[in-house]
């Protein structure tokens, strides 16, 4: 069997998907498998005899992103999961970096890559990333356990349930830790920062901070449009929402409760600002409305004034 499963979703992108596969076969690390879910693409993928390492799976029926990485981790024989987007590429020592940390440090069992953006807008992209990494990092708390790899304990979940910058969406993880995290859920629309918080709340957690994942930036992400950002706020606010109702049902420490409380107001005001930005004001109304029922807050009370007042 090999050692890692790296699982690739693709659809109708033929082209893009062959920069991926070359970026695999490139890696220095060798022993491993490349499990490509074709989400219905037409025409269906085929790669020939390209590599035996490399099969190919396929959907009837195109079921999304979070859909075919679960098809892809049932099928996956290795023990370690890697992830690469079909739009997407890996530095050559990838692979080879993320099973070093994990073989340093067996108690590890998600290691999140950091990444370096490229493409039309890469350099946009890596600004704000640098500048999220450097917010969320500054409040996890990690401690380094060797040059570029940093631990956390449980502050990486007070960090990432604020924001989940895209290092937390690219994780390498023990096929055994699923158990515990769980497998991604189709009908979240943020399913890997949904995944994220997951892990960082079941797993122990580290980050390579080198930034061997590479990241596309050339206005090809289909959940990434400016368009979107309405669904973006409710898939946030699902999420949020939701780990607060387990936190309840599973009587979490006060502690966790409060984190989970917070992060749900936030999510409701942050769909409520954007409401009142956009003239709505009766939508804002139930959004704030939702929010103050989550936590009682002074921007709330700010954001209710402007609500309220003419001309404002």
């Amino acid at each position: 069997m090999p050692r890692v499963s790296v699982i690739i979703p693709t659809h109708n992108r033929p082209s893009l998907l062959a920069e991926a596969l070359a970026s695999l076969l490139a890696q220095t690390f060798s022993d491993w498998e490349a499990v490509i879910v074709d989400d219905a693409s037409s025409p269906p993928v085929s790669v020939g005899d390209k590599d035996a390492r490399i099969h190919v799976l396929h959907h009837n029926a195109s079921q999304g992103g979070a859909a075919a990485k679960n098809t892809g981790i049932k099928s996956a024989t290795g023990e370690i999961l890697a992830f690469l987007d079909d739009d997407d590429l890996y530095a050559p020592q990838y692979l080879e970096r993320a099973l070093g940390i994990l073989d340093r440090f067996p108690y590890v069992e998600v290691v999140f890559m950091g990444v370096t953006w490229f493409g039309a807008t890469g350099p946009w992209g890596q600004r704000n990333y640098d500048e999220a990494m450097e917010k969320t990092l500054a409040m996890a708390q990690g401690k380094t356990l060797e040059e570029g790899v940093i631990t956390f304990g449980e502050s990486l979940l007070d960090a990432l349930l604020k924001s989940v910058p895209m290092a937390f969406q690219r994780p390498v993880v023990r096929k055994q830790a699923l158990e515990h995290v769980g497998l991604y859920r189709p009908g979240c629309l943020l399913w890997d920062c949904d995944w994220a918080i997951s892990a960082a709340l079941n797993a122990r957690a580290a980050l390579a901070v080198d930034g061997l994942y590479l990241q596309r930036a050339e206005g090809q992400g289909y959940s990434s449009k400016r368009d979107r950002i309405l669904e973006h706020l409710d898939s946030g606010i699902e999420i949020k929402d939701r780990f607060l109702h387990e936190a309840r049902l599973r009587n979490y420490p006060s502690h966790r409760m409060t984190l989970f409380r917070d992060a749900a107001a936030h999510a409701w005001f942050d769909l409520a600002w954007h409401q009142y930005q956009q003239q709505r004001r009766l939508k804002a109304l139930g959004a704030l409305w939702q929010s103050e029922l989550r936590k009682f807050s002074l921007p709330n009370l700010r954001l209710l004034a402007r609500l309220l007042l003419p001309g404002k």
